[in-house]
């Protein structure tokens, strides 16, 4: 009996160094060879061979958490921002109107909110003070832009954006090169990219095919390594490596040549069936509570991705008398990424601000209306009814909107990692997901 038990503790504390998320509690991790940990970032990649934990003072954590707080607060305004301009371009009722707004919809969700979310993860991940020139640029640039500065001003701070991301990446793979890192530096190069064409007056139906890679290709970089901690096989890494590839080059080519969607269609297609086999999420669908929602989000998630892969291939933007533009973009935009944002939320959002966010029954709400009116949304653009269309995308704005309620109001009301609310002996966030498998 006594051996069993202590077996069973053995067990318990290894899994528990397996699965500590990166940052909550002021932990640093410290890999057993006494390097740095690998690339992952907030999304537990690369922590399965932890052996001990540092703690990190409370002073030093509310010092390093502050720059994080305003850049989320800015990245925030971005999105608020771009809902409102959606509900704009939406013909609904909106705080405020503009055709000005209207037409910053895309860059203020793609790279205002999205680019500055991904490069914050990023930034903490690194550890350096000038990563975060990378996300505060990226909010800046387009908050400047919303504010009526001179275009090339706001563009070029885009530009500064994702040269510092690409930078992140470079500095990244010197200390640890693996394929993930390389699929998710190719979404940041397509984003620098995008900048520069954008910088130097290219239309946005130009610029937002690559700018939809980086989300894309970071949540693919993501999942592989979590993959790769569970012995996945080289061969799996090497086709995600190049069906990304794949992605980026059609992409580009499209700029001269719109016949490139059939390199970039297809390859977005085969990534989101390759990632959805391989993830774990197929098996955790069926565990309860918080597990079972990351795992259900995460492949509603790739099934969106597949949408817009099947879309970009037989029609292209153009096709579908025009809708096809508008299923990509947002099958990419919202049914992929912010149902990724979801899954992974309980966990990046500790890591950053270093308070809880615990699962509660409530988030579904958000994924039930964002997933309703995506394919509520597509068939109205099918369709072509005005009024299915905008019902669609007024769910996918309250879904965000609920979501953001929702995440705000469980954080506030939640201990500090650190603090008596969030005890010392009580359990990690996301420690019980990852233990689940669901990451």
């Amino acid at each position: 009996m006594g051996g069993s038990s202590a077996q069973g503790e053995c067990r318990r504390a290894a899994l528990a160094r397996r699965c500590l998320p990166a940052g909550p509690r002021g932990l640093r991790p410290v890999p057993r060879d006494g390097g740095r940990p690998a690339a992952g970032g907030a999304l537990l990649a690369g922590w399965s061979g932890l052996a001990t934990v540092r703690p990190v003072s409370n002073e030093r954590s509310r010092t390093r958490i502050a720059p994080r707080l305003v850049v989320l607060a800015l990245g925030a305004a971005c999105l608020l921002a771009g809902l409102d301009a959606a509900l704009v371009r939406l013909s609904l009722p909106a705080l405020v109107t503009g055709a000005e707004l209207a037409a910053l919809h895309g860059p203020l969700m793609l790279v205002g909110f999205l680019g500055t979310v991904i490069s914050l993860e990023r930034a903490v991940a690194a550890r350096a003070s000038w990563a975060y020139a990378a996300p505060a640029a990226s909010a800046l640039g387009c908050l400047l832009l919303l504010a009526g500065a001179p275009q090339p001003v706001g563009r070029a701070l885009l530009v500064i954006s994702a040269a510092a991301l690409c930078a992140i990446y470079l500095r990244v793979h010197r200390r640890a090169p693996a394929p993930a890192v390389d699929v998710e530096a190719m979404g940041a190069l397509a984003l620098l990219l995008g900048n520069l064409l954008w910088l130097r007056g290219f239309p946005l139906e130009t610029v937002v095919p690559l700018w939809l890679l980086l989300p894309t290709l970071t949540i693919v970089g993501e999942r592989l390594e979590l993959a790769r901690v569970a012995f996945l096989d080289p061969a799996v890494e090497a086709l995600v490596r190049a069906l990304s590839a794949a992605a980026v080059l059609g992409a580009c080519f499209m700029v001269v040549w719109p016949t490139a969607r059939l390199a970039t269609g297809p390859a977005l297609a085969g990534l989101a069936v390759v990632m959805a086999y391989h993830d774990v999420a197929r098996r955790t669908i069926r565990a309860d509570g918080g597990v079972r929602f990351m795992a259900a989000s995460m492949l509603a998630g790739y099934a969106w991705l597949a949408v817009a892969g099947l879309t970009w291939s037989l029609w292209g933007f153009t096709g579908l008398a025009g809708a096809g533009y508008e299923i990509i973009v947002h099958a990419i935009a919202v049914g992929y990424a912010f149902s990724m944002i979801l899954a992974h939320a309980p966990v990046i959002i500790p890591a950053i601000v270093h308070r809880r966010l615990a699962y509660h029954r409530a988030m579904w709400v958000p994924y039930a209306l964002l997933h309703a009116g995506m394919a509520v949304r597509v068939g109205g653009l099918i369709a072509d009814s005005a009024g299915i269309w905008q019902a669609g995308g007024a769910l996918g704005v309250a879904a965000i909107l609920v979501f953001m309620a929702l995440s705000l109001t469980r954080v506030v009301t939640s201990g500090g990692i650190a603090s008596p609310g969030g005890r010392p002996g009580g359990p990690l966030p996301g420690r019980r997901a990852a233990a689940g498998g669901a990451l």
